[in-house]
């Protein structure tokens, strides 16, 4: 009777090893796929970053100092990008999720995609915030906010909540244009 009560013993100790060995990859599983979902939303949002920094420091440079459009999620702005001598208008706008680049009347060009988040401060030669409009020649610095989510869910299983969420990024830069 010993000798059955030691098997039932013994099969229930590997049944628990078993459970927490497939618990364990489960868990390890999950967040291998939430880290590669968070260092490839790193990769993506290197490109749109780096394109709004290098025309943000060429803004005014041959070109008029005037901001045509400088709203909260969108900014218009003359720079020669293509240093040519002549003046291009470099648009950034969001529409249904993506952010649009666009260089004079030419067909944007979608810059990023599941952007939830396009924030544009502009900021005088004293540091004060300027008001949002048209046409702002006293632009001296802009601060650029950029969040991109991911567009699958996770659940949040090591919050101890049912709820699942997004994985995300942001990228934010105060820049300060010379030619302003």
């Amino acid at each position: 009777m010993g000798i059955i009560f030691d098997i039932i013993g013994s099969s229930i100790v590997r049944a628990a090893i078993v459970a927490t060995i497939l618990n364990l990859m489960v868990s390890l599983n999950e967040a291998l796929f939430k880290k590669t979902d968070q260092a490839f939303l790193n990769e993506v949002i290197i490109a749109p970053s780096q394109t709004i920094t290098n025309d943000l420091k060429l803004a005014g440079y041959s070109a008029s100092k005037i901001f045509t459009i400088a709203r909260r999620e969108e900014m218009a702005f003359f720079a020669d990008v293509d240093n040519n001598n002549i003046a291009d208008l470099v648009r950034y706008y969001v529409s249904n999720g993506i952010l649009y680049r666009s260089l004079n009347s030419e067909r944007p060009f979608e810059l990023a995609r599941d952007v939830t988040n396009f924030t544009i401060v502009y900021f005088n030669v004293s540091g004060g915030q300027i008001s949002y409009g048209l046409n702002r020649t006293n632009v001296k610095s802009i601060y650029v906010q950029l969040t991109i989510q991911s567009t699958k869910r996770y659940p949040s299983l090591f919050s101890g909540s049912s709820d699942s969420v997004y994985q995300s990024t942001t990228w934010n830069s105060h820049i300060f244009p010379l030619n302003l």
